[in-house]
């Protein structure tokens, strides 16, 4: 089995230690993984110290005092410069668990794509740092939502029913930062700009990354979960504020608008004057190829059809160009089940639970419009039994479907809801 170079980039995580912890002790091969971690730290948290990992050869940490940090790019560009050679690598936040043989399950699915360079990535199942609880099983693919009026894309996981019935990983449109498995040499190949603050590098990641020849791939099989809520942990932007002024070089803000703009130039919607340098396109593929595999129009702010439907890329015929004409409305209500609760309870009997609740929206053909996948503890014991949506969409939403699914891996009591009669 070869070699993993985990890449982690952590700002004053609690969860950074036990996320080490759970990579070493649920690894099928724990003495083939090497930890590159830019340790962004304060000395106010006496719980963030690695001095454990010092003399582990399997370690190299970057120190830096919360107050030098310049953002999470620039961490991310350290934790490349770590690399030194292993075969494999894996970039992940400081707050995530992972399944049994992660590293022996990843390498497989990587394999199964068949592509010279594969990259395996995709929005993280769920945990709860405080119960060590991972809430979903099903896999999520990355669902584009709409443009933001600064220039990049709003993802949202999505699950899909077939899971099950998938046997390798199926292509993808996007990359998550947060769950980013490929070969090593992607280290030395990507440069991370450091100039880039936090919005915009899963749009500009995927966009290099597949100009420089990768393939982009979901995992059919879920074996990472990511912390969502970023409760008690401390943010970069709570710090670098006005009021931290004497101890930081530039505020948050400051770096986010010089990042926008750095993303707007390297997706062509602008020239900013930068020379973006070896943090621009890569030379394989064009961002054109990009645009019609992935179905998007940056300069115009267009996401086709499929893309927001989260069909599978390419596009079947990326030279009809019609789409870029479709009016796209917004559409906003709310979803109860409140009627119908009691007999999901009584279905459900004494001893199995709820493990997430599906919002789906189709129009009156059928389509999927949106979709999202509710587990947060509100909905599963039903203190909340309703849901206010939000999307894009080329037609109409006529039918909302609540369903929902159970730690035993069943679906229950799908309930259809015409729209028209809850809005």
């Amino acid at each position: 089995m070869q070699s993993i170079f985990i890449q982690i980039a952590s700002y004053r995580d609690p969860e950074l230690i036990p996320t080490i912890k759970d990579i070493l002790q649920t690894a099928a091969h724990p003495e083939r993984l090497t930890f590159g971690i830019c340790h962004q730290y304060s000395h106010e948290d006496v719980w963030d110290d690695l001095s454990e990992f010092k003399n582990d050869p399997r370690f190299s940490v970057k120190e830096v005092p919360w107050n030098q940090s310049e953002g999470l790019c620039w961490a991310r560009m350290h934790t490349q410069k770590m690399w030194k050679g292993e075969y494999w690598t894996l970039q992940l936040d400081s707050h995530h668990r992972m399944a049994d043989n992660w590293d022996v399950e990843l390498i497989n699915m990587a394999v199964q794509t068949q592509s010279e360079k594969p990259i395996l990535t995709s929005y993280a199942g769920s945990y709860d740092p405080e119960t060590n609880t991972k809430h979903n099983v099903e896999p999520y693919r990355m669902v584009a939502k709409s443009f933001t009026e600064y220039g990049t894309i709003v993802f949202a996981p999505e699950g899909f029913i077939e899971w099950k019935d998938i046997n390798k990983p199926f292509p993808a449109r996007f990359v998550s930062g947060h769950y980013f498995f490929t070969k090593g040499i992607h280290c030395q190949e990507y440069n991370y700009d450091p100039h880039l603050y936090f919005q915009g590098d899963e749009i500009s990641l995927a966009v290099r990354s597949y100009t420089l020849g990768y393939d982009l791939f979901h995992p059919h099989r879920t074996v990472v979960w990511h912390e969502y809520t970023r409760k008690n942990r401390v943010k970069h932007w709570d710090d670098f504020t006005e009021s931290n002024k004497k101890q930081i070089k530039k505020t948050w803000l400051d770096s986010d608008a010089v990042s926008k703009s750095r993303l707007r130039q390297l997706l062509q919607m602008e020239d900013n004057g930068f020379d973006l340098k070896q943090y621009g396109l890569g030379t394989v593929r064009s961002l054109q190829d990009y645009e019609e595999y992935a179905g998007i129009d940056f300069k115009l702010k267009k996401l086709h059809p499929d893309t927001l439907q989260g069909v599978n890329p390419p596009l079947f015929n990326p030279q009809d160009q019609s789409w870029k004409h479709i009016v796209i409305q917004n559409y906003s209500g709310q979803v109860s089940w409140a009627d119908n609760w009691q007999s999901i309870t009584q279905l459900l009997g004494c001893t199995c639970k709820l493990q997430f609740i599906m919002i789906a929206i189709e129009d009156k053909e059928g389509r999927l419009l949106f979709r999202e996948d509710l587990n947060a503890p509100e909905f599963l014991n039903g203190s909340i039994k309703s849901f206010n949506y939000s999307f894009g969409s080329a037609s109409e939403p006529i039918l909302a479907i609540v369903w929902p699914y159970t730690t035993e891996q069943q679906w229950v009591h799908r309930i259809n809801l015409h729209l028209k009669d809850q809005n």
